[in-house]
């Protein structure tokens, strides 16, 4: 699975086709396209007898785990991964550098128990929505109020929900709360650059 980004929706049927015919893809289809935020999901199989090995086979070699599926953009791959040890991004790093051209943006060292504990703070909050706050919240994601610049406002997102503007902005504001006050603890937890 990858995530195409900044694709207009005329154009996400011509990368579809792109990657069909790609000399190691198999099949590829879109699986989903959201048009606020002109954000693709496209599934691949490729058969990967070939020269190249798939990036993720390296990564998952030296246990560097995608955190998200890998993003496409101006031609370039982007992964998030998370690892135990420097070692094996290191690892991974020298193996990439051997099928092509590879940056890493940056390094961070991470407390794994803070970091886990905080994802299960989020996890209970998100659980913790009412089914209301969750269906408002989820469509203003997938409209893109949250995007910068938004692509929708309040009155937008009212028109696509039976309830008022101050309803649909009440349950956003409860959603919000219990979300970010699991968030809090983890903002003191500034990343180390390294």
């Amino acid at each position: 699975m990858i995530e195409v980004t900044q694709v207009e929706e005329d154009e996400i049927d011509e990368i579809v086709d792109w990657l069909q015919n790609h000399p190691i893809m198999n099949t590829s289809r879109l699986v989903s396209y959201t048009s606020a935020s002109n954000r693709g999901i496209i599934c691949l199989e490729g058969d990967y007898d070939v020269d190249t090995e798939p990036v993720l086979n390296v990564l998952l070699r030296n246990s560097c785990f995608p955190t998200i599926p890998a993003t496409v953009a101006h031609g370039h791959e982007h992964w998030d991964v998370l690892s135990p040890t420097h070692q094996q991004v290191s690892q991974a790093h020298k193996e990439l550098q051997q099928l092509g051209s590879v940056n890493i943006d940056s390094l961070h060292s991470t407390d794994f128990e803070r970091m886990f504990t905080g994802l299960l703070e989020v996890k209970k909050a998100i659980q913790d929505l009412s089914s209301r706050q969750r269906e408002v919240l989820s469509l203003a994601i997938e409209e893109g109020y949250y995007d910068s610049p938004r692509s929708c406002n309040l009155e937008d997102l009212a028109e696509l929900d039976p309830t008022s503007i101050s309803t649909v902005g009440e349950h956003l504001r409860l959603s919000e709360s219990k979300i970010l006050k699991a968030i809090e603890p983890m903002l003191d937890q500034s990343p180390k650059d390294t």
